[in-house]
């Protein structure tokens, strides 16, 4: 049931072994249980959007505040229930057309400096063939 909770103070780390930075989430997005904090909640919500493809609603019942064990709603992430505005997914439209845009600047450069190298090996090929 809490089987998230086992993701707890485990971190991400990169190919150096630098722990990655976890995401934040969304101010709408608040835990509900024992101890939930926004470590618990991002592993309870990456299992839920992993684990099925049901919608995500959080935990619907009111009740869940007073008795999470009793009043839980075992298909949905230990979130209170939440609405995702026309507001909500045009801002994350944006962020993505921004991502994108930086990621190809950074791939056009990385192409230009690769043709930079190889036309320098080229030419330094050349000059050796001279001599």
């Amino acid at each position: 049931l809490f089987w998230e909770k086992r993701l707890q103070g485990l971190s991400a780390s990169d190919v150096t072994e630098q722990i990655i930075k976890t995401m934040e989430l969304p101010k709408g997005l608040q835990g509900v249980g024992p101890g939930s904090n926004d470590e618990t909640l991002l592993s309870a919500v990456a299992s839920a959007l992993h684990t099925s493809s049901a919608p995500i609603t959080g935990q619907v019942s009111a009740a869940v505040e007073k008795n999470p064990a009793v009043w839980l709603n075992t298909s949905q992430p230990l979130c209170k229930a939440f609405i995702v505005t026309d507001e909500d997914i045009r801002k994350q439209e944006e962020r993505v057309q921004q991502v994108r845009k930086k990621l190809e600047e950074a791939l056009m450069a990385d192409i230009l400096s690769r043709a930079a190298d190889t036309e320098e090996m080229g030419i330094e090929m050349d000059s050796g063939d001279e001599a």
